[in-house]
């Protein structure tokens, strides 16, 4: 089977989650011998992608496409953008349809993976991955990304969701893309290497996290402003318009040298941070899953996050307890911090506990579950679509 994953809306260094979930599935797929991958990035990033993926299996196609906003200019035209104006339907259909020409034509290919769902696909034989559907929704609707949804899941020969949240909003939204949509989990992306058995840097709390709107880093630096016993960590892209509001607010006098946002950083210094954290904060407003929290997990690291429904979710099918505070209330932010570290034992334990729900699943694994569905599309779609059997025990579906 000869596959094409489009990954060219993914720039390594700024695309965080969808990123890392690329690389771990690039690698897991690679395993399997009985297929040909090739894969089209960004040219001028197939230094980065070679180190996160060093799989000799796999094609590389570098290709030149305009209109990034993940560049520095982009970055500064997206921070000057008004976001109705950036996230209209005309803004984001123009902008696609300059993208899409750069794109090469899947000759060859038996079926094209697109890693990213708000990307528009082309045509032949595909499947497309859903992370979140918070485009959709009232509270975060962006009409430009919904249309790009909407249109993607009408086409894909196959769809694949990450998370069992997200995989139910798929099914309440497109009901009539029942059949042809799968529920994948994925392993923690970044789990430890090691678990630290010490508390090495008490009131150090991390959150990695890229500063896109929803991440809410904006309610997290005000409850820092109550916790002035601790300090704050914010590993991840800085995207605009956010990053530079939150960055200038870091620098104000009350959360000066207690609150830094040092970029996107490696495997290893994010490893390094979790070694020092004392807990890990996730003010998030929606998610498909937060990798931060599995990777807390993985740790053996406390956890306060927000009361946002996929988070909530995520705590029911780990199994998990964390200190839970409402989204948008910097002073209930800081109550949960301060009831976390105070009762840190018992959060740290509930979070060792949490760890084994995904501590067993693997890359290889999910590798083979993607290829197949992707096979089940090559093929003409014969008979049901294949079920995870590791979604089953999630969600009690049976297995085909």
């Amino acid at each position: 089977m000869r596959i094409t994953v489009e990954a060219t809306p993914i720039r390594p260094g700024h695309a965080a989650g969808v990123e890392a979930f690329t690389y771990g599935l690039l690698t897991g797929m690679a395993a399997d011998t009985s297929c040909e991958l090739r894969v089209n990035i960004l040219r001028g990033t197939l230094d980065r992608w070679r180190e996160q993926v060093p799989a000799d299996r796999l094609g590389w196609a570098e290709v030149t496409q305009p209109l990034r906003s993940d560049t520095a200019g982009g970055q500064l035209l997206r921070r000057w953008t008004p976001t109705r104006v950036r996230d209209s339907i005309a803004v984001r259909r123009a902008v696609n349809a300059v993208r899409q020409r750069s794109v090469p034509r899947q000759r060859g290919a038996d079926v094209t993976l697109h890693p990213f769902h708000s990307a528009p696909i082309g045509p032949g034989p595909s499947v497309v991955v859903v992370h979140d559907l918070r485009h959709m929704l009232a509270a975060f609707h962006a009409p430009g990304f919904a249309a790009v949804v909407r249109e993607n899941v009408a086409r894909a020969d196959a769809v694949v969701v990450t998370w069992p949240h997200p995989y139910r909003e798929m099914l309440r939204l497109f009901p009539e893309a029942a059949e042809r949509t799968a529920l994948i989990p994925t392993p923690t992306f970044q789990p430890a290497p090691a678990r630290a058995a010490a508390r090495p840097e008490p009131g150090l709390l991390l959150y990695p996290s890229s500063t896109a709107s929803h991440k809410n880093h904006a309610t997290l630096l005000e409850a820092m402003a109550l916790l002035p016993q601790c300090r704050l960590v914010c590993p991840g892209p800085l995207v605009e318009p956010d990053a530079s509001r939150l960055l200038a607010r870091a620098a104000q006098p009350d959360l000066r040298g207690r609150v830094s946002f040092p970029g996107f950083v490696t495997l290893d210094e994010l490893n390094a941070l979790y070694a020092r954290a004392d807990a890990v904060v996730i003010p998030s407003l929606w998610e498909a899953a937060s990798g931060a929290m599995l990777e807390a997990f993985s740790w053996g690291l406390p956890v306060a996050c927000a009361d946002a429904e996929p988070l909530l979710a995520q705590l029911e099918f780990t199994g998990a307890e964390a200190a839970v505070f409402r989204a948008t209330d910097p002073a209930s932010l800081a109550e949960a911090v301060y009831r976390l570290l105070a009762d840190r034992a018992h959060y740290a334990a509930a979070a060792r506990h949490a760890d084994g729900r995904l501590a067993t699943r693997t890359w290889t694994a999910t590798g083979g579950d993607y290829l197949d569905v992707l096979r089940w599309v090559a093929d003409g779609r014969p008979g049901p679509m294949p079920r995870s059997a590791f979604a089953a025990e999630l969600t009690g579906e049976e297995p085909s």
